[in-house]
């Protein structure tokens, strides 16, 4: 099947061409951590693709070759860990688990639990 099936951004379906990557078999022989560490892409398109992937049954898979479909809140620790750049704890209260939990979680359904989360945004700057 296409990428396009997918559904997807058109930045995002430009990206993936652009790497060569034009069907579902070949996005879903990359990672998640190969696909956020590739200059042309960052979490947040990562993001996009697992969401697309999800609804039909289908991921990227692990650097160790499994695959684990992720649940809606799995999909939103990784957008608030990754996109948003909230800490696990930060995560895990979100969602009434510790942040020993939400490690396991993105570790087992994404092997990214090390890779460091997105920038915080800047705070503003009160004039004195």
């Amino acid at each position: 099947m296409r990428v396009e099936r997918l559904g997807l951004r058109p930045a995002t379906l430009d990206r993936l061409h652009l790497v060569g990557i034009v069907n579902v078999e070949q996005l879903t022989s990359h990672s998640a951590v190969e696909l956020m560490q590739h200059p042309d892409f960052g979490p947040a398109e990562v993001y996009h693709l697992l969401c697309r992937l999800q609804r039909r049954g289908l991921t990227l898979p692990t650097p160790y070759g499994w695959s684990r479909v992720p649940n809606q809140r799995t999909l939103e620790m990784f957008r608030l860990r990754f996109v948003e750049g909230l800490t696990l704890t930060a995560t895990g209260q979100r969602f009434g688990v510790t942040r020993c939990r939400v490690e396991q979680l993105l570790r087992a359904h994404f092997c990214i639990s090390t890779l460091p989360a997105a920038p915080a945004a800047p705070q503003p700057r009160a004039d004195t």
